[in-house]
């Protein structure tokens, strides 16, 4: 035998089994080696008489620990917890035992009938545990081992997949008695007959392990879907209830398995029940029906279902498998949409990924100045337009798509077909799990004409303004100079404060004028190096002088210079520290800040004032836009100056914004590029 062995016998009766057993233990005691029985009472008293007779001492073995006797039942019971052998008290326990007996590096043989007391309780899954931690143990201990099982334990074919596991846990296996009386041509008959069925239960149980796999995911798919999964009888009998199932229709499972599909049927479509299991019976499909159906708290559902005949193993026909899919919100939203399609308050158009329109209400057909007829008819000039249409569209569509949500809306000009763009407003959503998307089109014609003559009235009125101002800055200089000899104080300050409002007045129509020229291209840049730090420097001690109520702090530098207009910049800090100051009256502290990196510098003005909610950041920037709040002081302002600025900043190739949250203060940046040799002057970008 080999240093590591376990053996199996089936046994007809309890003489073989003793007879097999002794052997196997005075060989052992014979050799030298120790020896270990855990049997039941009985096995113990006839295995020692039977050793005694062959001549064995067996009082004095069990003195000196070469032969030790246990109780089977005692010693399971130290390792079993709740049914099942514990691997670690099973390792603590029998190795213990083990390495007692083995003193002296002496080989033990084992006799073991705790599996054989187990599988007699008919706890079979318990003993082939034990069988396999058994093995276990003995990749770490040498020992031999002896296992018996009554073979009347295994007879019909209830066992036959558990004896095949038994035998494949053993390195030895034992016949019963008698297979020794069979002659030599039955024992290789019976050997090959074993071989085949032991053949025919690996495939057998493959086979089933291969089913039993596929129908866990099968069940795990059906109880994570999102559609409602439901068998039944040919009577109509619910047989099963899939969690989906549970939360579209309302009922449980438990309360509603083994009650009539008809539940869920509004009342008046029993007819509809019986034209469907008709259909089944003739062993026909029913695929994505569209129909109503009714929850347990008496709400109507509009689902789409599906129905198959479901099968037993000889084919015939014994019930029916239902998925339904809940569309009522679906058709809901459809619905919507399509009277929004057609109601023509607004140009509607679908798109596919490449641009080209596929579907457009009239609205939309209206800007492009074609009816339906048309439109559908097509001619060389329509072919021409819509390349035109999808080229202004495409970006938009793209950008759709790449970023899986909406396009930001934006202002265009889309080609009519009297050759006359049209200013339209458009905004492009993509169609949830599809490579489509649906745009909407407003006309801004009217707005953009209202806003040019408002802009030409401005410029207008900018320009007859600033001659009267003018002159009233002359004539209030000359009186104060005629006036200054007096020395009447009083006559004085009144001078100076009529002055300052002038001053505000002449810096609001510089300002409006300032607009009138960023919208007709007309605001003139000067070119130059600029030294960043000496003119932000500058223009923070000038608004300093003008002000009692705030300390503004320079900190940093950038020792940098950059490309553009010297006031033009300094027109934009001078209005970001003016507001840091108008929109922070409970403070007394703004800080300006100067930074640069590899590519660019940057100047921060901020302030502690009552900060800028997020939905307002981009606004303000936006042409005589002013934050309204209810709960917010309200400011003096035309809401033109941020504007002007960003406009400024954007013509030298650089960035403004701010980072604000309510009641938390504001902070706004400008970023200008550094200057380099190749840089482009402003007037030419």
């Amino acid at each position: 035998m080999h240093t590591h062995a376990h053996i199996v016998h089936f046994s007809e009766n309890d003489a073989t089994l003793i007879g097999a057993v002794s052997t196997f233990i005075s060989t052992g005691l014979r050799a030298g080696e120790a020896c270990i029985v855990v049997a039941t009472p009985s096995h113990r008293e006839s295995l020692g008489q039977y050793l005694q007779a062959e001549g064995l001492d067996v009082t004095t073995l069990q003195t000196i620990g070469s032969y030790i006797s246990l109780d089977a039942a005692t010693t399971l019971a130290r390792f079993m917890v709740d049914g099942e052998p514990d691997p670690v008290r099973f390792s603590e326990v029998i190795g213990q035992i083990i390495q007692n007996a083995a003193q002296g590096q002496r080989r033990v043989h084992i006799f073991g009938e705790m599996v054989a007391l187990l599988w007699m309780e008919g706890n079979q899954r318990a003993a082939l545990r034990l069988e396999d931690l058994w093995n276990d143990l003995s990749e770490t201990l040498p020992f031999l081992l002896f296992c018996a099982y009554p073979m009347q334990s295994f007879s019909g074919n209830a066992y036959e997949k558990q004896f095949m596991q038994i035998c494949q846990q053993h390195s030895q296996i034992l016949p019963s008695e008698s297979y020794n009386h069979l002659s030599q041509e039955e024992r290789v008959r019976a050997f090959s007959l074993l071989q085949q069925k032991a053949q025919s239960l690996e495939i057998e149980i493959a086979e089933r392990k291969a089913a039993e796999e596929r129908l866990r995911v099968l069940a795990a798919i059906v109880e994570s879907t999102d559609d409602a999964i439901l068998s039944k009888d040919l009577d109509g009998i619910i047989t099963s209830w899939n969690y989906a199932a549970e939360r579209i229709y309302g009922y449980r499972a438990e309360e509603i398995i083994g009650q009539s599909v008809t539940r869920i049927f509004p009342p008046d479509q029993y007819a509809e029940f019986q034209h469907i299991m008709e259909r089944i019976r003739q062993g026909k499909r029913v695929d994505h029906y569209e129909t109503k159906r009714v929850r347990k708290d008496g709400t109507m559902l509009l689902v789409s279902v599906t129905i198959s005949p479901l099968k037993d193993e000889t084919g015939t026909i014994t019930g029916a498998s239902t998925i339904a899919r809940d569309i009522t919100e679906q058709r809901r939203l459809e619905d919507k949409s399509q009277r929004l399609f057609t109601s023509n308050l607004i140009g509607i158009f679908v798109a596919d990924g490449h641009g080209t329109i596929l579907e457009a209400n009239q609205a939309f057909l209206d800007l492009l100045g074609y009816t339906q007829e048309e439109w559908q008819a097509g001619t060389d000039q329509q072919d021409a337009l819509i390349s035109a249409v999808t080229s202004s569209l495409s970006p938009m569509i793209l950008d759709a798509l790449q970023t899986g949500g909406n396009s930001d809306p934006q202002e265009t000009m889309l080609p009519q077909k009297r050759g006359i763009d049209r200013p339209v407003l458009i905004a492009v959503t993509r169609i949830e799990h599809t490579e489509t998307c649906i745009g909407f089109v407003l006309d801004i014609s009217e707005r953009k004409a209202l806003e040019q003559r408002k802009d030409e009235f401005i410029g207008m009125a900018s320009h007859e303004l600033k001659t009267p101002v003018t002159s009233l800055k002359g004539f209030l200089g000359l009186l104060r100079r005629l006036l200054a000899s007096q020395e009447n104080e009083r006559v004085l300050h009144y001078f100076t404060r009529m002055d300052m409002q002038i001053d505000k007045l002449t810096n609001l129509i510089n300002d409006l004028l300032d607009v009138s020229r960023m919208q007709t291209g007309q605001l003139i840049y000067r070119e130059e190096r600029v030294e960043l730090d000496s003119m932000v420097q500058e223009v923070v001690e000038s608004v300093q002088e003008t002000t009692q109520s705030h300390h503004i702090q320079l900190t940093g530098q950038t020792g940098v210079e950059v490309f553009g207009d010297r006031d033009r910049l300094g027109q934009v800090v001078i209005n970001l520290l003016n507001n840091a100051i108008k929109y922070s009256p409970d403070t007394d502290c703004v800080i300006v800040r100067l930074a640069v990196d590899d590519k660019q510098a940057i100047v921060s003005v901020q302030d502690f004032g009552p900060g800028i909610d997020k939905e307002h950041h981009h606004k303000i920037f936006d042409r005589f836009y002013r934050v309204s709040d209810s709960e917010e002081k309200t400011y003096p302002g035309l809401g033109i100056g941020l504007a002007i600025s960003h406009e400024i900043i954007k013509r030298h190739r650089g960035y403004l914004w701010v980072e604000s949250q309510k009641g938390a203060g504001a902070t706004f940046y400008l970023s200008l590029p550094l200057i380099q040799e190749e840089s482009m002057p402003v007037s030419e970008q």
